[in-house]
Order: C-alpha cells, then sequence, then structure tokens
C-alpha cells in the first residue's frame, strides 16, 4: 500500500468514525433518560454475571488462538497457540479501529511477520473467513427452525425477517463453499470479477484483489480437505468460539427472569445470523437492532435488553481492543 492510498485509508476511517460518533450522540440525546436506566441496570448486574460475560468474552479469542494456530499446520512454519491468541486480540484492535477492514490486512502481516509467503498468508486468512462465516450461517439457520418447532407466539410474528435472513446466509454459505470447493465455480467468479474490472475502471484493483484471494482460497482449502482431522477441529473450534459470545446475553437475562439459557443462545445465534446480512461498518449498529427486536419478545423491560447489549459490546469489543493496543504498537514498531 502505498502512501497516497494510505492516506485515503485513514480518511476513510475518520469519516466513518465521525459518523459512527454523530449517530452515537444523536441517539444519546434523543433516548438519554431511557439511556442513564439502562446504564443504571449495568451498574445493578450481579458481580458473578460480569465474570462469567468476561470469561466468555475471552473464551472466544482463546478458541480463535488455537484456530490460526492450527491453519499453519500445513504450512512449513507454524504458529503456536499463544502467538495465535496475540494475532486475534491484535486484528480485534485493528477490526473496531478501522471499523472492519484493517482486521484481514493485520492477521495476513501477523503471518507474513512470522516468515509465511503473503500468498500462504492470504490463503490461510481467507479460508479461516469462509470457515467462520459458514459456522455464523449453519447456527443461525439450526436456531432459526429450533425456535421456530418451539412456538413462541410472539417470536412467530417476526418469522417472516428470520426466514429472509436465514435464506440470503444460506446463499452466502452455499457461494463460499463452492468457492472453496468448486473449480469452475472458482473460475466463473474470477470470470464475473475481471469482466466488472474491464467495465468499471475504478474497481480494477479490488477486482485483482478478489481474484487474487480466490485462488489462495482455493490452494489453501485443498490442503485443509486434505487433513480431515485439522478440517474437524476447525469447525468444533469455530462453533465453541461462536457459542461462547452467543452465551452472554443468556447469561444476563437468567440472573433476573425465569428464562432458558439455551433458547436464549439460540435467540442470539439468530440475531448474529441476520446481523450478517444487514450492512453496516463492522457491523456496528445492525446486531443491537436484532437484539433489541428479537429478545422483546423474551423479555418484556427495555433498559435490561440495552444493558445485556452494552455488557456484551464490553466484553466483546472494547476489552479486547484495549487488550489489542500493546500488540498493534508492538508490530507497528517492528
Amino acid at each position: 500500500m502505498n502512501n497516497e492510498e494510505k492516506k485515503k485509508t485513514v480518511i476513510k476511517n475518520c469519516i466513518k468514525w465521525l459518523l459512527l460518533l454523530l449517530l452515537a450522540g444523536f441517539a444519546y440525546i434523543k433516548n438519554r433518560e431511557f439511556m442513564h436506566r439502562a446504564i443504571a441496570e449495568v451498574g445493578h448486574t450481579p458481580l458473578y454475571v460480569l465474570l462469567l460475560a468476561f470469561l466468555c468474552g475471552n473464551l472466544y479469542f482463546l478458541f480463535e488462538g488455537i484456530v490460526i494456530s492450527r491453519m499453519t499446520v500445513t504450512s512449513e512454519i507454524r504458529v503456536n497457540v499463544p502467538q495465535g491468541i496475540s494475532c486475534a486480540y491484535m486484528c480485534e484492535f485493528y477490526r473496531l479501529a478501522t471499523l472492519g477492514n484493517g482486521s484481514g490486512i493485520a492477521q495476513v502481516y501477523y503471518y507474513y511477520s512470522k516468515g509465511l509467503t503473503v500468498s500462504r498468508s492470504l490463503g490461510i486468512c481467507v479460508s479461516q473467513y469462509t470457515f467462520q462465516k459458514i459456522t455464523i450461517g449453519l447456527m443461525g439457520i439450526v436456531s432459526f427452525f429450533a425456535l421456530v418447532a418451539a412456538g413462541d407466539e410472539k417470536l412467530l410474528s417476526y418469522v417472516g425477517f428470520m426466514a429472509a435472513g436465514a435464506g440470503v446466509i444460506f446463499l452466502i454459505c452455499l457461494f463460499l463453499f463452492l468457492i472453496m470447493v468448486s473449480r469452475r465455480v472458482a473460475e466463473l467468479a474470477k470470470r464475473v470479477l475481471t469482466a466488472i474490472g474491464a467495465r468499471w475502471k475504478r474497481f480494477e484493483k479490488k477486482t485483482e484483489d478478489a481474484k487474487l484471494a480466490i485462488d489462495s482460497l482455493q490452494d489453501q482449502a485443498r490442503l485443509v480437505w486434505g487433513n480431515k482431522g485439522l478440517l474437524i477441529t476447525v469447525i468444533l473450534l469455530d462453533l465453541l468460539k461462536q457459542l461462547s459470545w452467543y452465551l452472554i446475553p443468556g447469561i444476563c437475562f437468567t440472573a433476573g427472569y425465569d428464562v432458558n439459557l439455551l433458547y436464549c443462545t439460540a435467540l442470539m445465534a439468530v440475531c448474529n445470523m441476520l446481523a450478517g446480512v444487514m450492512v453496516a461498518p463492522s457491523g456496528i449498529g445492525t446486531l443491537d437492532f436484532t437484539c433489541a427486536l428479537l429478545f422483546a419478545t423474551l423479555i418484556p423491560s427495555g433498559e435490561v435488553i440495552a444493558a445485556a447489549i452494552l455488557i456484551y459490546r464490553l466484553f466483546t469489543w472494547f476489552l479486547p481492543f484495549l487488550y489489542g493496543l500493546p500488540i498493534a504498537l508492538l508490530y507497528r514498531k517492528k
């Protein structure tokens, strides 16, 4: 990335943050009393709930670190688990700092700094991202059908909204899976990207980057599919990784309401699935919206739902961001 591109990236990130802060400020002013009550509700949260939420928030990065380490099994250079955890926290710092578009670049750089080639690093990152998206989609779809089977009348009023999200995420997962395993589909996607780059020159570099990512994904996917133990391990770790975060709202709600933790966890999986198909920088606001909408069918107090979302964001975003800051500064010096 040259200096001009770096400047453009910095400007874009600054604009994103400015818009986000303006929206947050407007939302706070319009709902000041409600936000005060929600923050007060966080203050009344039992200590054991906060400790469990803290544990679940960090378990995600433990599993992510193991995935990052295990994905280098097929490489000539291995990244150990502590290094993988450090990488996971560093990527979370860049994900929040850049509102989404810096996490993958940071992980590629981390692998490269350990001696892996750029193409291998890119292949590992893209395949890892693909497995994660497929896992989120499958967990959301299975949870959706489980919740529909449970027959909650309030939740069924949103069944069309959830079904549309499930349909979109299914198509995305299917496309990602076919890109990963089928040469024909990969070649077709590359031809489409070439046509887009030729028709709209401003997208030419992005389409070239996307074609490189497809090639790297195909190469890495063949190595992963050829190692069944690695494939099963990565899938299980991705399931545990997502589950650790999905548990947090249910842990908050079961402290004050007679609700089923498994039901809350399944509902959170649906919320994440729906948030994944809604457009926003780094998913900001989309998950909060779907949680507020769907959990309102279960929890009567809006302040309690808002408090749970604040706790969720604290332990899955802001604290990991702080943990990743010194790691990012260390690698920036290097």
